[in-house]
């Protein structure tokens, strides 16, 4: 059996009376009428809301604590004509905030510039050296945007000098604040906002309405990005500005996002919160790791064609060198991770040279997603090669800044919250480092085989997957934290076509079929499961998102895989007549016959998991992955290795080595036995080494044939071979050969590799489970 790699919960469905009244009522299928219950919406009314959010959910700007006070100041400046800056963020959300403030206030006749701070030279939030190059160009105002609230020390000493701050915020807000001109936060302590989920573009946004009067409906586009981009919740007031957003979006008024959409493959015109998520957002991040976030608030901005294109091609370009970056070391990672050392970690500190800072983040959190271990992926410093610098992701099983806290003299730089961090830390504390992390899991109690919650709206029948359930899925989009796109269940499902994709093949494309046809369902970054659903083996469970796919014109169904489960034993056909060290891992078991095979190959498994025959008797194989990697000698040695008292294993691999094979000798005949008899009767002695090649061109019988039937002949007394001369003995009785120890051992080898050498994958596979009752 493949386990599911989450814990499958199916949601309640809800009062099935509220069910049948919204399907009534609202002439919606049951399956969205579900949907709607399980989201608390229980009649005619509240679901009208849901579908078309009303302006009155957005609420007054003014609301916000301090939003009076930064107003006036921004209005006395524009007045007087100082210089502000936009001083804002390099993620995607900080990209939108810069956007939004600095195109407000250029609206309103300001004498404004923006400045985004470099990832790696200014950090992240107020930077004391930039403040003050922009004070010496005449900087006289700042508003912060998407960051401010964690400044302190650098904003106080600006507001000494005479430059006043205005803060806007969203982020986490610590025990002191800045003494700045105003703070204008959802959070703030006692104030009485109403919503407290606003991302950075949220906050500038209500600015923006604040300081023009007007509520700026043509600035939605930038907050549904930025907001979805940073993940907020999305209920309340932040579902209706993403909605409205998407509907700006999707009229493409600015040429800049236009062309990055048309370089994303993305239709404006269905545009959905997914295509921002995994299209338009991961691009604008993209400048932030590895290029000038400045660039993005050009590419928002501009109103010129050309440059706009252009722009759009380096943001696209970011992006690819992101991509690949990304690829490149998740390959040096994932091997780490793998590794015999750490299989028996409980947190993965993972080291490399040379890995570029900016998309370290990026795969930690898919490491992370892999082992189900809290992940730091650091590494060494170019420029200061005793210098460790890196991020980890954390589960939400395990606390990570408190793991990390506790031994703050560990680093020299360090910053994060519960389920992300950053940090920096000298070579010579790498060792202390990983005791540290060890320690942190046991004290909370981390159990990485605890699986994680996947909550799931419902089972379907994949017959209910069309473009009408899309269509009806949409319509309780946008989708996040607060409202998450529903998952379903598809159980005993048939796949077909089943293919990787991605130049290593990382990726995974199947398709399941229907009574209408085959819907194609693609698993990014799970290429490794393509031979466990090629075996024809075990009953499979899906779970899946239902997604749109649009190919020149044409659209339909696709469905996102998040989680599978094969029932049963999966038979997994990898025969090769070559073994490579990329067939072998460190958690699987690996039983091999030959002796001198079973010696090369221990070096690349868990010590212990290279077994003989006779190791592999006593260990019950329940719920493991166990390969054959040279062909079992008989059927009931393979019996003997997977006894009917053991548990069934999860996967049996069939790499079946075989140097020299039985089958393909072929078992001698009477008329070859005879045929060979004769001649050495008339010979009487041979130098068998020697004429071995004449005497196998004279009798038309391959050399492995005969080499057994002299075996054979020898166990029966036939002849004798002493210092490599072969003499007849005609002094022994007449013998049945195929009751002979080596006949029956050959004729055991012979069945079983005509048995699992020499068929089809189905009929091996089936012959497998119905012989060691796994069926």
């Amino acid at each position: 059996m493949i386990d599911a790699k989450f814990k499958w919960q199916v949601a309640d469905n809800g009062s099935s009376d509220t069910i049948n009244d919204l399907t009534k009522e609202l002439g919606i299928s049951k399956i969205l009428a579900t949907l709607l219950a399980q989201r608390g919406i229980n009649n005619v009314e509240q679901a009208k809301k849901y579908f078309k959010p009303t302006m009155d959910e957005i609420h007054d700007p003014h609301q916000l604590h301090d939003m009076d006070k930064a107003v006036e100041r921004i209005e006395k400046a524009i007045e007087n004509q100082e210089q502000i800056t936009v001083y804002g963020d390099y993620d995607a959300d900080g990209i939108t905030s810069t956007a939004l403030m600095y195109e407000t206030l250029v609206s309103i006749g300001a004498n404004v510039n923006y400045y985004v701070p470099n990832r790696f030279t200014d950090g992240y939030g107020p930077n004391a050296q930039a403040y003050q190059r922009l004070i010496n160009d005449g900087t006289q105002l700042f508003i912060t945007v998407d960051n401010g609230v964690s400044g302190k020390d650098v904003i106080d000493e600006v507001m000494k000098k005479g430059v006043d701050v205005i803060v806007t915020d969203h982020h986490e807000l610590p025990a002191e604040l800045p003494n700045a001109v105003a703070i204008v936060h959802p959070r703030y302590p006692g104030s009485d906002y109403p919503f407290p989920d606003l991302s950075g573009v949220g906050v500038a946004f209500k600015v923006a309405w604040a300081l023009t009067d007007e509520f700026p409906v043509e600035q939605l586009d930038l907050v549904a990005i930025g907001e979805i981009a940073d993940v907020v919740n999305v209920t309340g007031e932040n579902h209706a500005l993403i909605t409205y957003g998407i509907q700006q979006l999707r009229q493409g008024m600015r040429p800049g996002l236009a062309a990055l959409m048309k370089l994303a493959g993305i239709n404006p015109a269905n545009l959905t919160d997914q295509d921002i998520g995994f299209g338009i957002a991961p691009r604008l991040n993209a400048l932030g790791r590895i290029a000038d976030a400045n660039d993005g608030v050009k590419l928002l901005t501009s109103l010129d064609e050309d440059e706009s294109q252009q722009l759009a091609k380096e943001v696209d370009q970011a992006n690819k060198e992101r991509q690949q970056l990304v690829a490149k070391i998740m390959v040096e990672a994932d091997k780490q991770a793998s590794s015999v050392e750490n299989q028996n970690k409980k947190i993965l500190l993972i080291i490399g040279k040379d890995w570029h800072q900016g998309v370290l983040g990026i795969v930690a959190s898919r490491i992370m997603n892999k082992t189900g271990k809290p992940t730091i992926i650091a590494s060494m410093d170019k420029q200061n090669p005793s210098v460790v610098k890196g991020s980890g992701r954390s589960p939400e099983a395990f606390n990570l800044f408190k793991a990390l806290e506790a031994h703050r003299e560990l680093f020299t730089t360090f910053g994060g919250h519960p389920a992300a961090c950053g940090l920096s830390f000298t070579e010579d504390n790498i060792s202390a480092l990983e005791s540290a992390l060890e320690d942190e899991a046991e004290q909370q109690g981390f159990d990485q085989t605890v699986k994680q919650v996947l909550p799931i709206a419902m089972s379907i029948n994949p017959d209910d997957i069309n473009l009408q359930l899309y269509n009806d899925i949409q319509r309780i989009a946008p989708f996040g934290p607060g409202n998450i796109e529903p998952l379903f269940r598809l159980n005993g499902v048939q796949i077909a076509d089943v293919k990787t994709m991605g130049q290593d093949g990382q990726h995974l494309r199947f398709s399941i079929i229907t009574e209408a046809g085959k819907i194609t369902v693609v698993a990014f970054g799970q290429g490794d499961l393509a031979p466990l659903l090629n075996s024809p083996t075990g009953e499979t469970n899906l779970v899946v998102k239902i997604s749109l796919n649009e190919w020149r014109g044409k659209q339909s169904i696709q469905l996102m895989l998040e989680d599978l489960q094969i029932n049963g034993t999966v038979i997994v056909d990898e025969r090769t007549n070559k073994l490579t060290p990329q067939l072998f891992t460190a958690h699987d078991y690996y039983i091999i016959q030959e002796s001198k095979l079973r010696e090369n190959i221990a070096p690349h498994v868990t010590p212990g998991h290279a077994l003989s025959v006779e190791e592999a008797r006593q260990i019950d194989f329940a719920g493991k992955k166990v390969a054959l990697v040279d062909c079992p000698v008989s059927e009931e040695t393979l019996k003997e290795i997977f006894e009917a008292d053991k548990g069934e294993p999860a996967v049996i691999r069939l790499l079946l080595y075989q140097r020299q094979s039985a089958y393909l000798a072929g078992l001698p005949s009477r008329t070859d036995f005879a045929q060979l008899y004769r001649f050495i009767y008339k010979q009487k002695q041979l130098n068998w080494s020697a004429q071995l090649q004449a005497i196998s061109r004279y009798l038309k019988i391959n050399i492995d044939r005969l080499n057994f039937m002299i075996q054979v002949f020898s166990e029966a007394g036939f002849v004798t071979i002493k210092s490599d001369v072969l003499s007849f003995n005609n002094l022994v009785d007449k013998t049945d050969l195929t009751q002979t120890k080596r006949y029956k051992k050959q004729l055991a080898q012979y069945k079983i590799e005509q048995q699992l050498l020499f068929n089809d994958t189905a009929t091996v596979a089936k012959w497998l489970l119905q012989y060691l009752n796994l069926d």
